[in-house]
């Protein structure tokens, strides 16, 4: 085999605030990017895989092509990555939805760019490379794929995947989730999305007995839990309660991100507990209706949560909130409303996000001509600090109350409230996200914190 049919595939990770990279022995899932962009890869090619936050990507490789990708906050050290591998003279390609939104940006660092989708784009590119070099600096797919019939992956190679550890039964039964995919994009179009912008609001679905047969191969590795590594996978009902239908004779555990959209329908409620559903990461934002109009997601209706929350709970499904805090029409004292809802709630983890404009989306768009950028480094596009000035506070403060809202959320009093008395169903799971709290309350105490990035 020569050099130019070895394939170097980096997910990045991103650098802490001491410039130290973030490393974890293990996580809570592998994302699926590199193994996905494997199984499209041409046969002939000899491709490495290399999962960033577990380990370093070699400094010195014999593969003549790397690609990298990134998301987020990742983008920094990835173009810092990309500018060192052209250095030593190899050819150099990024993708996902960072490059995508900003390609001009990102060929700065690179030889060429897969712009949006990859399942046509990245075999064209690697047959240009292989026949004497790249022909474009663009590419991009003329149509999309329609997800039927996708290459069966081996989940075995997944960058964050550790069989050995699979032995114990909480790294088997609770820790490590397979990820799979179901569905592909959002059809709403929140003005702060990114995936709205990537996949223009479209929204495509797999195959029921395509998702079983994955299921399948994941029950065969000895484990009984996934995580959908979707947007949004209830957005057609119909097809998710087709498949939540099918699920439930396989006894799987499954979880996903979500809208609040799931508790609308109780019919479509009862078919996910049914079918495994433990856990469910919901983009609530805000408390306050105003900010929702703000950000176009005036379908979602602020008074209706607590009524949504308490359908899903009474499930035994528990809920990891994804929340807004300093968004245009809060004040100081709303970081505290938020949080004592969340407590009255008795949801089981929040994630909290100060306002972080993706570059590329319409909500970056506009706080770019309103001047509220305060900055364009890249490392500084993390959750916890004040990428926009707020309207109603100082980003001083908008960051103080964001620290104290965390703090206070993993609070003693705040884990009693919200676990006791536990949901009445999934005794077990109740008791696993409550240790889950103890133990993001030692580690916060410790000056870390598993949700900043």
């Amino acid at each position: 085999m020569n050099r130019r049919d070895k394939i170097l595939l980096i997910s990045s990770s991103h650098n802490n605030p001491d410039g130290s990279v973030a490393r974890c022995e293990r996580y809570w899932t592998s994302a699926l990017t590199l193994v996905y962009l494997k199984a499209f890869t041409p046969s002939g090619f000899q491709v490495e895989l290399v999962d960033d936050f577990m380990k370093p990507p070699p400094q010195s490789t014999d593969a003549a092509l790397v690609g990298i990708t990134a998301m987020g906050l990742q983008i920094g050290r990835a173009y810092r990555m990309a500018d060192s591998y052209r250095a030593l003279g190899k050819t150099v390609v990024m993708g996902g939805q960072w490059v995508s939104l900003n390609p001009d940006q990102a060929l700065q660092h690179c030889d060429a760019i897969v712009l949006g989708e990859s399942e046509y784009a990245w075999p064209e590119l690697l047959e240009d490379f292989r026949s004497g070099g790249l022909k474009k600096r663009v590419y991009r797919s003329d149509r999309l794929h329609d997800w039927k019939d996708l290459p069966r992956m081996d989940l075995e190679s997944l960058p964050l995947f550790r069989k050995e550890l699979m032995r114990e039964s909480l790294y088997r039964d609770y820790y490590f989730q397979f990820p799979l995919l179901v569905t592909r994009g959002c059809p709403f179009a929140c003005d702060y999305c990114s995936v709205a912008q990537y996949h223009s609001s479209g929204f495509r679905m797999r195959p029921v007995g395509d998702v079983i047969r994955d299921l399948k191969d994941v029950r065969s590795l000895g484990s009984r839990s996934v995580l959908f590594m979707d947007d949004n996978p209830v957005a057609n009902r119909t097809y998710a309660k087709e498949l939540f239908s099918a699920m439930a004779p396989q006894e799987m555990r499954w979880c996903s991100q979500c809208t609040i959209q799931i508790a609308q329908d109780y019919e479509l409620l009862d078919l996910a507990a049914d079918s495994g559903c433990f856990l469910l990461s919901i983009g609530f934002e805000t408390i306050r209706q105003s900010n929702l109009s703000e950000i176009n997601k005036n379908w979602a209706k602020a008074k209706e949560y607590s009524e949504m929350i308490r359908e899903i709970r009474e499930r035994g499904i528990q809920i990891v909130a994804l929340i807004m805090l300093g968004l245009d029409d809060d004040a100081p004292e709303d970081f505290d409303r938020t949080l004592e809802f969340l407590i009255q709630n008795k949801v089981a983890l929040a994630k909290f996000h100060l306002p972080l404009p993706y570059p590329g989306t319409r909500f970056f768009d506009r706080m770019d001509r309103e001047g509220r950028i305060l900055t364009r480094d890249w490392d500084d596009y993390h959750y916890g600090n004040a990428v926009i000035r707020p309207l109603k506070m100082s980003p001083e403060t908008a960051v103080a109350k964001y620290w104290a809202t965390y703090r206070d959320f993993f609070s003693m009093r705040s884990i009693v409230r919200r676990f006791l008395p536990p949901a009445p169903r999934n005794l077990h799971i109740s008791m696993h996200y409550l240790l889950a709290n103890l133990a993001f309350r030692k580690l916060q105490r410790a000056g870390t914190h598993p949700y900043l990035f």
